[in-house]
């Protein structure tokens, strides 16, 4: 099989905000109780964003929010309060983009022969220092190592509580990363394989504690609205998918409407490639 060439830098670099702008579709606004000082603005790129208590912001954001497909741009300040946002063109763009699908789906994924051969995959896994999206870093890393080594990965999405968000200032709702299966010391374990947060594959728990403060024991879900009809239980969801899914939309899409991903949608995998990794494909 031909080797999908990748371009390797080795930087590492953590996620900040600073006066900048991000463009993004809006998932959903959590609004502050009378306790808080601020309304939570989530987007579909994973990023939380913050409106003060009184923005007139908010009625504009209100007034979108049931058009899921409006793209706006946000100037955020370095503590990501919304200083102002107009929307974008709409078109067809990768969040909106969804491959064909089948109602029944067996996915087997492939258990890798031994640590020393998934620690190859891991450290060939292209990096780029820039900022970037987690669903297009996950998206491109999964489709390489399939298509250089036939392996059928996984992939954790990690879905962070309004509470967790607000007690530590968190700056995401989700993040996902491959994991993939491995033979190690006579038994098949899970190792998490996030070139952009760790130098190595890690345990499922050793991963979740780089972005969980209080070092909590997340709650495994198996259907998106356990997380999205609870989202203040607790302090932090798993849910496991196949290497195809890209973004929690398709997640929901699955539970409401049987819509399953058996395939790479190439769209998705060029947006992420030139997204995360400035590679044209």
């Amino acid at each position: 099989m031909k080797k999908l060439m990748w371009v390797v830098l080795t930087c590492f670099s953590i996620t900040s905000f600073a006066n900048e702008r991000i463009e993004s579709s809006l998932y959903d606004i959590d609004y502050a109780s009378s306790g808080d000082n601020y309304h939570l603005i989530l987007l579909t790129s994973g990023e939380v964003l913050k409106v003060e208590k009184g923005n007139p912001i908010l009625d504009d954001l209100n007034f979108n929010k049931s058009n899921k497909g409006n793209k706006f741009s946000f100037r955020i300040d370095k503590n990501r309060y919304i200083k102002e946002f107009s929307l974008l063109d709409s078109d067809a763009s990768p969040e909106q983009a969804f491959s064909a699908s089948t109602l029944n789906e067996t996915y087997v994924p492939t258990t890798v022969a031994s640590m020393d051969v998934l620690k190859k995959y891991f450290k060939e896994a292209p990096y780029n220092p820039k900022e970037s999206q987690c669903f297009n870093r996950a998206m491109g890393w999964s489709y390489g190592w399939w298509k250089n080594h036939s392996l059928r990965s996984m992939k954790m999405f990690i879905f962070f509580t309004r509470n967790y968000i607000r007690k530590y200032n968190f700056e995401w709702w989700f993040h996902v990363t491959p994991y993939a299966h491995v033979m190690d010391n006579g038994k098949v374990v899970e190792r998490m394989l996030d070139v952009k947060y760790s130098s190595r594959p890690l345990a499922t728990k050793d991963w979740s504690d780089i972005f969980m403060r209080n070092k909590a024991a997340c709650n495994v879900i198996t259907k998106y609205s356990d997380y999205a009809d609870f989202p203040y239980t607790g302090d932090c969801y798993y849910y496991r998918a196949s290497m195809y899914y890209y973004q929690p939309a398709d997640l929901q899409m699955n539970e409401a409407w049987g819509y399953t991903k058996d395939n790479f949608n190439m769209t998705e995998v060029r947006a992420a490639f030139k997204e995360a990794f400035e590679i044209d494909m």
